[in-house]
């Protein structure tokens, strides 16, 4: 047998690599149906790597696997706990990472000085470098840094933690995301009429905070789902903020439960 061996699956007439062990078995990336995310674990030690099954799966079991806690609690178990109090990440253990590599750096220079300034250890210095950089096509958004936050919505660490990371989003000039649904879940939202927002304190406060503090670079922009655009956020926001940047949400594979959509 060759070890190594290439594996491959046909997907809308392209061929796509597959992870492959030495017989040219695709091997699974993740622990299927146990995972602290999930507060969910095997009984036993032994587990079928395909899905996740306990190898001697016993009439009877105590649990707690995702399987054992579907039967009682459902869907929600796919969905990391508790609920807005925590941040999961995904826990694939990828055969190739960063730390396998070893980047053997060499100082050749330095570009981008001052004209007629040389390149030597006494002025080419890090606090010297220019990180500014700006985005846009029409109209272009300075950033003193290009970096910007994770979208900070509808979960209660979002709610409980917006103002300090507020802060720190407009006094270090970058760009800070206001996540999905924060409207909807308001207790204090208010409709018209026809369904759309009439007043939404908590968007109303989140926006207030960064524009007390910002000085000049990095906005903030509103992360919108289907719901949100139902209920006329980005209309809201434009009206009664005059913001005018938002970000559409088709998708979402950054979560320890394997993305949603």
């Amino acid at each position: 047998m060759t070890k190594n061996k290439a594996c491959y699956i046909v997907e809308s007439g392209n061929r796509l690599p597959l992870f492959a062990n030495k017989w040219g078995a695709k091997m699974n990336l993740q622990r299927p149906n146990s995972n602290e995310a999930t507060r969910t674990a095997n009984r036993s030690r032994s587990v079928t790597p395909m899905s996740g099954i306990c190898t001697r799966c016993l009439d009877g079991c105590t649990g707690n696997c995702e399987i054992f806690r579907a039967t009682f609690r459902g869907r929600e178990v796919i969905y990391p706990g508790p609920y807005g109090n925590i941040t999961a990440g995904g826990d694939k253990d990828y055969p190739v990472d960063y730390s396998h590599f070893n980047i053997q750096g060499y100082a050749l220079g330095a570009e981008g000085l001052p004209t007629g300034v040389i390149g030597n250890p006494d002025t080419a210095i890090f606090p010297s470098v220019n990180t500014e950089t700006e985005y846009g096509w029409d109209r272009k958004v300075k950033m003193k840094l290009p970096v910007f936050t994770g979208a900070l919505g509808s979960t209660e660490i979002a709610r409980k933690n917006w103002e300090h990371l507020a802060i720190g989003a407009a006094l270090s000039g970058i760009t800070l995301v206001c996540g999905e649904n924060v409207c909807g879940i308001d207790p204090q939202l208010e409709v018209d009429s026809s369904g759309k927002i009439a007043s939404s304190p908590d968007m109303d406060r989140r926006i207030e905070i960064y524009r007390r503090y910002h000085q000049g670079h990095g906005e903030i922009l509103i992360q919108m789902n289907v719901e949100d655009t139902r209920l006329g956020v980005a209309e809201y926001v434009s009206k009664k903020h005059g913001l005018d940047t938002i970000e559409l949400k088709w998708g979402q594979g950054a979560k320890c439960i394997g993305g949603e959509r």
